[in-house]
């Protein structure tokens, strides 16, 4: 798995410190949470942001239309969303095969991951 995500960057969206932002679907249908923890690079178990429906996920190069057991996390790299194909602690490899540092910012509507080509 590589270095897995610090838990400082896990949990409920929407407040401080920003967290990971997250789309899933676990089989009860598509919804925008965030990552309980990390099971793998590219492995979660996800939430909703309510908090009452959790479930496994796998990323997957989508954004919308996501199928059971299916999520995942876009981030933003100068202006454009990118889906992402594996995320460790210090990078995140996007499914255009570019590897980006990664921050993760929150501007009181939403939180975001910034991207950054290296």
């Amino acid at each position: 798995m590589g270095r897995p995500i610090d838990k400082w960057y896990l949990g409920a969206t929407g407040g401080a410190p920003a967290t990971i932002p997250v789309r899933a679907n676990n089989g009860s249908g598509e919804f925008e949470g965030y990552i309980v923890n990390q099971k793998g690079s590219h492995k979660f178990t996800v939430s909703n942001d309510a908090n009452s429906d959790q479930g496994v996920c796998y990323l997957v190069n989508k954004v919308t239309g996501l199928g059971a057991g299916e999520c995942a996390i876009v981030g933003q790299a100068t202006g454009e969303n990118v889906a992402i194909q594996k995320i460790t602690a210090h990078k995140a490899v996007g499914y255009n095969g570019t590897v980006y540092s990664w921050a993760v910012a929150d501007d009181s509507t939403e939180s975001l991951i910034i991207l950054t080509a290296l």
